[in-house]
């Protein structure tokens, strides 16, 4: 690869990172129920790669009777829900920085159901990143029933993250990307929609502004976002795009200062030093193809 097409394909993963780092702001834009937001999420996902999808893959969809990809879909569609509600109790920036935690427990995953050993590098990763969770949580002993909740359900929304692309590992060997998130995008609808049938949710008349943000949410960084993460992810060394992710809490951080005016807390800049840190030294030192599905 020449430096000019090097040059532009760390530009375009920037981008992408950037259009990754939107999806903290539209959330908390978004003034309708978590439950409809993760839905509307992936039904206008689901809805815009489907003439792509039956034009030039639709011998793939015989796949829908995978079971496995059914479990990876109600493991997706229980991270959209939780990360999305986490907004509802605490901050864009504590909300985001825990995303950042997903890679851990990808690895901890690994080492308990799929007999992979864990390096040191991982081992001292997974120190920092806990001792950063403790500090971010420290901070907010004051609103304990508030932030700390929403601090909560962002580290289990990750641990579901990590969940749904453990689970999919061997899956996504065999099927081709664009069809397996078609599938597991409309199998993570179809369950956020039975959700919110079940909780009575209300499906219309949410306003212009937040099917806005549906759409924004759709388009940007579950489409747009991811597309250039997996196409990146063939061009780099997978490391390089993995730590590029890193950016993401970072500047979703500097965009809810800058748009929303929320503050930061001294406790989230050094709790987010340390887990950046932690998952830093996890990739360095076990450099592998990165999972940005």
């Amino acid at each position: 690869m020449d430096k000019k097409n090097k040059r532009n394909i760390y530009f375009l993963l920037f981008a992408g990172v950037v259009i990754l780092s939107t999806s903290g702001i539209l959330i908390r834009l978004a003034t309708a129920a978590p439950l409809i937001i993760a839905f509307y999420r992936m039904f206008f996902s689901i809805l815009f790669m489907s003439p792509f999808i039956f034009q030039k893959y639709r011998e793939a969809l015989v796949y829908f009777k995978e079971i496995k990809l059914l479990l990876v879909g109600f493991f997706l569609a229980a991270h959209f829900f939780l990360w999305t509600t986490a907004f509802e109790y605490t901050s864009v920036s504590n909300a985001v920085i825990f995303i950042a935690l997903q890679p851990l427990f990808t690895y901890l995953l690994e080492y308990f159901f799929a007999r992979e050993d864990l390096q040191p590098g991982i081992m001292s990763g997974i120190i920092f990143a806990v001792l950063g969770s403790i500090v971010i949580s420290i901070g907010n002993f004051n609103g304990f029933f508030v932030s700390l909740r929403g601090d909560v359900l962002a580290i289990i929304a990750t641990f579901f993250a990590a969940s749904y692309l453990f689970a999919g590992r061997g899956l996504r060997e065999r099927l081709a990307y664009f069809p397996y998130l078609y599938i597991i995008y409309t199998y993570a609808a179809l369950f956020l929609g039975i959700m919110s049938l079940f909780t009575r949710q209300q499906f219309i008349g949410h306003g212009w502004q937040n099917y806005l943000c549906f759409l924004g949410l759709a388009l940007g960084p579950t489409l747009m976002g991811h597309s250039i993460l997996n196409y990146s992810v063939r061009k780099l060394p997978a490391t390089v795009v993995s730590l590029t992710i890193l950016l993401e809490p970072v500047l979703t951080t500097i965009f809810a200062w800058m748009l929303l005016g929320e503050g930061i807390k001294w406790t989230t800049l050094i709790g987010g030093f340390l887990i950046l840190t932690g998952v830093y030294r996890a990739f360095l030192r076990n450099p592998r193809r990165a999972d940005v599905n």
